[in-house]
């Protein structure tokens, strides 16, 4: 729905000709020397600039600034409400959604905008996430602005600023939908020197797709409460309500979506999550604290046959994906464990919904998770921190919040100098990561370990996971070349 650009002038092209002339330095590729000199003369802010473009939002008035949550300039008339917006996109209009925060009910909006601006949340919360996943310029935690409904503004999702039109210029960034020939050469040879994998953190067809052609190597989160926006959360709602009905329709639905994404995975690993999000949500009883409350396996616990009806369906669609003459290779993870007595109860009943064949896994998103991973690992076919929960629930501090309220007096204050949802905590968040590393691989040698909270796309937390001996990171699409060139920084570093 927004324009692909193959070619730009300015500060893109410049990019795309130093990793021209670095991949044209290498001479023989089996000079492990030149390869690896190749991808370290090029860096993470390159690869963005490549994918999001040198756009510029000019110097018009500033009417709001944030936290720059997902890269790309985008200029539209402001909308603030999901069916404002969808109406605006009918009419041909350039559309930046401008709310106080956004929910799972808003992912239809957001999926025609060309920018997204909020006022609360941080670089974990849901608007930060979902712009990313799809590659649209987003600005959050900007507290309240004067933005109206009708207003014209350029959005910079890099800088986290929100100016009217001005006199100066003011450029686009349309993103690319594909590398250009010489990033995907260089990317490979990061790939061969990593000892890393990069998965994505993808939930449909079309950006299982992308994913691919950015050069995933499969989905570490495919992420089911994503498949159930709009209209569909009223399935959920009914399903929580013990419609035996609802469920049916769920597996229906969930099977028909899967098929798609297993279609365009085909030959890769796909790990599916089952139902992880917050029940009001989905139209569901208000809880006081609905981030720890009836979540992920809990919600198995207390409803069965929800979590039966999803793992029939995912099973379904595997099998219906290898009749369509695609190579499945389907992974059931369980979020939100605390309890190994809990893994224990509801891999049972997904295995006698799934049988052998499809691996059942776990989340460990809890502090308590992590230090009983190897009691977790007797039953877990596999392990991938959930680093976005985990990381909030070390701290105790809300995601959503903590770069709004607590980020600026704590860095002013000499406490911290990175947000820890922007980058992995070594100090603690890892800690707990490595030990439950060491311990669930002393329990069950060579299980498979990954990571796939929003850190999968951040350079640094790359480099801290491959050191840890994590087996894969995965990232929102458009964060997978970074996260591929970083593993290849990690590995050449690492190799020194």
């Amino acid at each position: 729905m927004r324009p692909q650009v193959r070619h730009r002038e300015g500060p893109l092209s410049q990019s795309i000709d130093h990793i021209e002339r670095s991949v044209a330095a290498v001479t023989d590729v089996a000079d492990r020397g030149q390869v690896a000199g190749a991808v370290t003369s090029v860096s993470a802010e390159m690869i963005v600039d490549v994918l999001h473009g040198g756009g510029d939002a000019g110097q018009g008035e500033l009417v709001a600034s944030g936290i720059g949550a997902s890269p790309g300039v985008a200029g539209g008339v402001v909308r603030t409400t999901v069916d404002g917006a969808l109406d605006a996109f009918d009419r041909g209009e350039e559309v930046v959604l401008a709310m106080a925060e956004t929910s799972p009910a808003d992912e239809i909006a957001m999926r025609i905008a060309v920018a997204v601006v909020t006022e609360s949340g941080g670089l974990a919360s849901h608007a930060a996430v979902v712009a990313r996943d799809l590659g649209v310029a987003a600005v959050v935690g900007t507290g309240p602005t004067p933005l109206r409904d009708g207003d014209e503004v350029w959005v910079d999702g890099a800088t986290g600023e929100v100016r009217r039109p001005g006199q100066a210029s003011a450029a686009a960034a349309p993103i690319l939908d594909e590398l250009p020939d010489s990033l995907a050469q260089l990317l490979g040879w990061a790939d061969d020197l990593a000892t890393v994998r990069v998965l994505a953190n993808a939930d449909r067809t079309d950006s299982a797709a992308l994913a691919r052609r950015f050069g995933a190597r499969g989905i570490g989160l495919c992420r089911i409460e994503h498949m159930f926006l709009g209209d569909r959360a009223e399935i959920v709602a009914a399903a929580l309500g013990d419609d035996p009905v609802a469920n049916e329709e769920i597996a229906k639905v969930l099977t028909d979506d899967l098929v798609g994404v297993f279609g365009e995975m085909s030959g890769l690993p796909v790990t599916v999550r089952l139902l992880d999000a917050p029940l009001h949500e989905f139209g569901g009883p208000h809880e006081h604290n609905p981030m720890m409350g009836l979540r992920g396996v809990r919600l198995g616990v207390v409803n069965e046959p929800l979590l039966r009806a999803q793992a029939r369906a995912i099973g379904a669609a595997a099998r219906a994906a290898a009749t369509a003459g695609h190579a499945p290779a389907a992974r059931i993870m369980v979020p939100l464990v605390s309890l190994p007595a809990e893994l224990e109860l509801v891999a049972g009943w997904v295995r006698d919904e799934v049988g052998p064949d499809i691996p059942v896994g776990v989340m460990v998103e809890t502090p308590r998770a992590a230090l009983c991973a190897d009691r977790l690992a007797a039953t877990a076919e596999f392990i991938s921190f959930g680093t976005n929960d985990l990381t909030q629930f070390t701290y105790g501090w809300s995601r959503d919040d903590l770069e709004q309220r607590i980020l600026d007096p704590y860095r002013r204050g000499g406490l911290l100098d990175v947000s820890p949802f922007e980058t992995l905590d070594e100090g603690g968040v890892a800690r707990l990561m490595a030990l439950a590393t060491e311990t669930a691989r002393a329990a069950r040698p060579g299980i498979p370990i990954s990571m796939c909270g929003e850190h999968g796309g951040d350079p640094r937390s790359v480099a801290v996971a491959a050191r840890m001996g994590v087996d894969a990171v995965s990232a929102s699409p458009y964060r997978v070349p970074v996260a591929r060139l970083a593993a290849g920084h990690a590995a050449i570093a690492g190799a020194r």
